[in-house]
């Protein structure tokens, strides 16, 4: 018989995070009935060593020992604790790794960019492990964002597919999982090709007025100071002289989370605003010491010895709404589905990418707004757009596509403002709701079909409100896409509320301040 102690992580858990990490333990080891739970983790006894792997892999926990009279296995940390730990110590020293007390949410490939309303990686490691996923299975991600889980897959051992129709997200999530794959020549090589970066007067002579780019230079001159973009043009003209397109992906990514910084967005706004003050105007230094920062830490990760990625991770540019079609996904393929969609009208999701996306050319003037609405979730909508959906929500005849109970809220909505003096994007909000939920509807319709019978989906979705004719409405998104799911062969396992993680967020004053995990299960 051995006793075992599995403690907690040291920071502390709130409480959704509590349930969420004895919920991983069973779903991992169903066969331990009779456990003991304390404020510092769990106890139990079992007739032999359970898998050291598998107990590794827990989230919400630091470390676990286990013994008898005859022997002792102390103190082995968790994946967790090494991957927030590993860069405040020796990297190939992991005995030496001492869990801290404050959380780390942009431990790793997380910390390249930042990317509004993601969710943390400790709670997707967590469902992965509710989930009981193990090798060989394969976790989708359909609204992928900035990669949260398919980074988590890669280090999990388990196989991912991410689809994100913003070219943005596809950018981000495809090099921060990539980059975990780089071997050290090619991190000393990008070291190597910008070591010098901020000695080089090449940068002077760009000229701006240059056609045939493929960028909307006026744009981008309207927005960064003139010597702040002729330097972003050179560093784009520098990646090119790397010959491995995945550091070719990991530069790319460190000098797009520096633009808002070094332009004159204020950087503190979601919308686009302009700021008050002066953008800086050291621009390669700061690019440099971030770059040589990531690949050092990028160094330091292959010398632990303890994270071989041995799945796949496929990211694909991409639209829920025809997954099947567009990615490729054949029928009953998932084992599990860990997401956070977007948010219904809440937030702006190109205009902080804005930059990224011009600077980049994946957009100019005249293809932004196409983009932009082609989003779910966006907050752009024609008039002649709005006033037929507007004409299909209030419509008697026919077959409803959505819930009585969604559509009579969004009736309500229509109506209120309908009547009332109010602005055109408080004319424009049923509509958008009204698109929100049919686009939902029809990406998680795709979603069922090729996730697996009796595998788990989990949705992490934020409620929000609104005003319609001077009276505030609270949108119960969560139940809602809850009963999308129910829809389309899924049933509600549970609705886990969650305190909102303002941390990880951008921008928090702009935060949805209700979020839970809906946990469904394909019937």
């Amino acid at each position: 018989m051995l006793q075992y102690q599995i403690r907690f992580s040291r920071y502390a858990l709130r409480d959704y995070e509590k349930k969420l990490a004895i919920k991983e333990f069973e779903n991992q080891f169903p066969s331990i009935k009779n456990k003991s739970l304390g404020d510092c983790g769990i106890s139990f006894v079992a007739d032999k060593p359970l898998d050291e792997t598998k107990l590794k892999k827990l989230a919400f926990y630091s470390m676990f020992h286990y013994q008898n009279a005859e022997w002792r296995r102390a103190d082995v940390l968790t994946d967790q604790t090494v991957l927030e730990n590993y860069q405040k110590g020796e990297a190939d020293l992991v005995d030496g790794i001492k869990p801290h007390n404050s959380r780390d949410i942009r431990y790793f490939t997380h910390s390249f960019h930042e990317y509004k309303g993601r969710f943390y990686p400790q709670l997707a490691k967590a469902l992965m492990n509710y989930a009981g996923l193990k090798k060989g299975d394969t976790v989708l991600d359909p609204f992928c964002g900035s990669g949260t889980t398919l980074v988590e897959s890669l280090l999990f051992g388990v196989n991912a597919v991410g689809v994100d129709i913003n070219p943005i997200a596809y950018l981000l999530s495809k090099a921060k999982v990539e980059s975990i794959l780089l071997e050290e020549e090619n991190l000393s090589q990008i070291e190597k090709t910008f070591g010098d970066l901020e000695k080089k007067p090449e940068w002077r002579k760009i000229n701006l007025d240059q056609r045939g780019c493929g960028l909307d230079m006026e744009y981008l001159k309207s927005w960064f100071p003139e010597n702040n973009l002729k330097k972003i043009i050179f560093i784009q003209q520098t990646i090119r002289a790397l010959s491995d397109e995945t550091s070719q992906l990991l530069v790319k990514v460190i000098l797009s989370n520096m633009l808002r910084e070094f332009s004159y967005q204020d950087p503190k706004q979601l919308r686009i605003r302009r700021r008050l003050d002066k953008p800086p105007h050291h621009l390669l230094e700061t690019f440099k010491q971030t770059l040589f920062e990531k690949t050092e830490n990028l160094k330091k990760f292959r010398m632990l010895n303890r994270f071989k990625p041995i799945s796949k991770v496929d990211n694909y540019l991409g639209d829920v709404r025809t997954l099947m079609k567009s990615v490729g996904l054949k029928k009953n393929s998932i084992d599990a589905v860990i997401t956070s969609p977007p948010y219904a009208t809440a937030l702006p999701y190109v205009d902080t990418d804005r930059l990224s996306l011009f600077a980049f050319g994946y957009t100019s003037r005249n293809r932004f707004k196409r983009l932009e609405e082609s989003l779910i979730g966006n907050r752009e909508i024609t008039k002649t757009k709005r006033d037929a959906l507007n004409e299909r929500l209030e419509k008697k005849s026919g077959t409803p596509i959505l819930p009585e109970s969604i559509r009579r809220l969004l009736k309500k909505i229509h109506r209120l403002n309908k009547n009332a003096n109010v602005g055109f994007r408080r004319k424009n909000t049923a509509a958008l709701l009204y698109q929100y939920f049919l686009d939902m509807h029809q990406g998680i319709g795709q979603v069922s079909q090729v996730l697996k019978k009796n595998k788990l989906a989990f949705f992490v979705v934020g409620n929000n409100r609104t005003t319609a004719g001077g009276q505030p409405i609270d949108i119960p998104t969560s139940d809602f896409v809850a009963l999308l799911a129910e829809c389309n062969d899924f049933r509600l396992i549970e609705k886990i509320p969650m305190t909102v993680q303002k941390g990880y967020l951008i921008h928090t004053k702009n935060s949805i301040n209700a979020e839970s995990i809906m946990v469904l299960q394909r019937r």
